[in-house]
């Protein structure tokens, strides 16, 4: 099925059926397909598209290099942005590529090239061209939360609480955002502190009674699963956390 989907996108060129098409390889979870029908498009919008699979590409470990593919990302959403300076969904994308693309890279090369000011620049942005859409405060949460875990809470202006209410603002305007839920429940459970687990059960149950939207949906709830499935083991839960991580860690 996904390789009709791709001929047809071939052979019928115009951008909005080429985009369309992108849209259902991702959902049936065909990312590299994707990508390639949606550059076919060469629109701003086949470029997001483009974008979006290939997040969804290193969220579930699809992917050998998550650093090297975020930043081809951060290409195509930058090339999106270049003729759209105001396109939301582009500023999104581009955010979140900057996030996987800093936690995707040693600490020396995350101060060596700015990272953590130039991503909260990025989140930045998209609140500012879509101040009411609840992915900011999710990508906000995630900043927050993973400079906790790297650096400590208080550093680089990062804190728990403050990662936490964002996430509480994201899950509030996205009840049924299994991702948004997943990323926050992640965060805390890698967090490895045993006050931070209720929440964090509290998100994987919600998760469990939610039906998932398309494929990256549906495997990202899985893996979840995996957790709730070992939450009172905190060895068992400590393995199977850290086998869910998509970072390199390595000198730049």
């Amino acid at each position: 099925m996904t390789r009709l989907l791709v001929l047809l996108a071939l052979l019928l060129p115009l951008p909005a059926q080429a985009s369309e098409s992108a849209r259902a390889l991702i959902d049936q979870g065909a990312y590299a397909d994707a990508r390639t029908v949606a550059l076919e498009a060469d629109t701003v919008a086949g470029l997001n598209l483009a974008a979006e699979a290939m997040a969804a590409e290193i969220m579930l470990l699809k992917i050998d290099d998550p650093k090297d593919h975020a930043k081809d990302a951060l290409d195509l959403t930058e090339a999106a942005l270049a003729r759209d300076p105001d396109n939301a969904e582009s500023l999104f994308l581009h955010a979140l590529h900057m996030g996987f693309r800093t936690r995707s890279s040693s600490p020396l090369g995350i101060v060596m090239h700015g990272l953590v000011g130039k991503t909260h620049d990025a989140i930045a942005a998209f609140e500012r061209a879509a101040p009411d859409d609840g992915r900011a405060d999710a990508l906000y949460g995630a900043w927050h939360l993973g400079i906790v875990r790297g650096a400590g809470d208080g550093r680089f202006g990062a804190s728990l609480e403050e990662g936490m209410g964002h996430y509480d603002a994201a899950v509030a305007a996205r009840p049924d955002d299994i991702v948004v839920m997943g990323n926050y429940a992640f965060s805390l459970i890698v967090l490895e502190d045993p006050a931070l687990l209720p929440r964090a059960e509290a998100l994987l149950r919600r998760i469990a009674a939610t039906a998932p939207d398309g494929a990256t949906e549906a495997e990202t709830r899985a893996r979840l699963l995996r957790l709730l499935a070992v939450i009172d083991d905190p060895q068992a839960l400590r393995v199977v956390s850290r086998g869910l991580l998509n970072t390199e860690e390595v000198e730049e």
